[in-house]
C-alpha cells in the first residue's frame, strides 16, 4: 500500500531531520560510504558485542554494519538508536561526561552540545521515536536530500500503480532531480507534509500538495485546507519531468 504522506522538519542549524514516511530502502547507494562501526545506544543483549568502556553494544566492520542495516534500518518502532564511529582507540577515549551525553541523546532525542563528536568522527546519529517517527543527524545534509528524493519517487510510483488492473503494465516514475529537492529546503525548514492522500491529477500531471504542518505531528493524517498550502510538487507523466509550483497563500519563506 502506498504511503499517504511524507512529513519532514529540517533543522539546518544542527543538521537534524525529523521525519515520518521517509524510507531508507536505498541507503547503501545514497550514503555511498558505509559506516565502519556503529555504537548501539539501546540494543538488547545478543546484538553486537559489549564494549566495556562505554557500556554500549557495538557492531564492528562495514560488512557487519551492512548486515545490521539490512535487517533493522526500516524499523521505526523506537527500538533502533545508533551513532557511527571511526575506530576503537578513540572510542575508548570517551570521558564519562561524553558517554553520559550519548545516554541523554538516546533518552531525550536531542543533543546537549555538538552532535558530531571529534573522538567518534561520526557522520550520523539515528534515533527512532514513538509513532514511527525518525530523527536523524546528518553531517552532510545532501545525503538526506537523496533519501527524500528516493521516497517521493517511490511513493508516487506506488500511488499511481495502486489501482491498476491486473493486466496493466506498471508505470515507472523518473527519479526526482536532487536540484529540485534542494528547492524544497525552505518548506522543509517550516515543517512540511507532502500529501499523497490529497494528490490531484491534471491531465497527465500528478500534483502533490505541500502543506505547512510545523511541529504539529498529531495533525499529519488530517485533511488540509488551501490556507496551509505552501507549494505543489508536480510530475508530468507524459514528459517524464518533475517541477515545483509555488503558492502565494503563505508569507514568503526565507531561503
Amino acid at each position: 500500500m502506498a504511503s499517504e504522506y511524507i512529513y519532514v522538519h529540517l533543522d539546518s542549524v544542527t543538521n537534524s531531520v525529523l521525519s515520518k514516511g521517509v524510507t531508507l530502502v536505498n541507503y547503501a547507494k545514497i550514503i555511498k560510504k558505509m559506516p565502519k562501526n556503529i555504537l548501539l545506544l539501546n540494543a538488547p543483549k545478543g546484538v553486537g558485542e559489549l564494549d566495556a568502556h562505554t557500556g554500549f553494544r557495538i557492531i564492528r566492520g562495514t560488512e557487519n554494519v551492512a548486515a545490521y542495516f539490512k535487517e533493522n534500518l526500516q524499523t521505526a518502532d523506537g527500538s533502533i538508536k545508533w551513532i557511527d564511529f571511526e575506530n576503537m582507540e578513540l572510542l575508548r577515549q570517551l570521558t564519562p561526561v561524553e558517554i553520559s551525553e550519548l545516554l541523554y541523546i538516546a533518552h531525550a532525542y536531542t543533543h546537549l552540545h555538538s552532535p558530531f563528536y571529534y573522538k567518534l568522527q561520526n557522520n550520523f546519529i539515528y534515533l527512532t521515536m514513538p509513532d514511527d517517527i525518525r530523527k536523524i543527524y546528518f553531517r552532510y545534509l545532501e545525503q538526506f536530500y537523496g533519501f527524500l528524493g528516493d521516497s517521493l519517487t517511490r511513493s508516487l510510483e506506488m500511488k499511481i500503480n495502486e489501482k491498476k488492473k491486473f493486466f496493466q503494465k506498471s508505470q515507472t516514475i523518473e527519479p526526482i532531480p536532487v536540484e529540485l529537492v534542494r528547492e524544497l529546503v525552505p518548506y522543509l525548514r517550516e515543517g512540511a507534509l507532502f500529501s499523497f492522500k490529497q494528490m490531484q491529477h491534471q491531465d497527465t500531471v500528478c500534483e502533490i500538495p505541500i502543506f505547512l504542518v510545523e511541529d504539529r505531528l498529531r495533525d499529519v493524517e488530517h485533511t488540509f485546507s488551501e490556507k496551509d498550502l505552501m507549494g505543489t510538487v508536480c510530475y508530468d507523466n507524459h514528459e517524464k519531468i518533475w517541477f515545483l509550483k509555488e503558492e502565494d497563500v503563505l508569507e514568503p519563506l526565507l531561503r
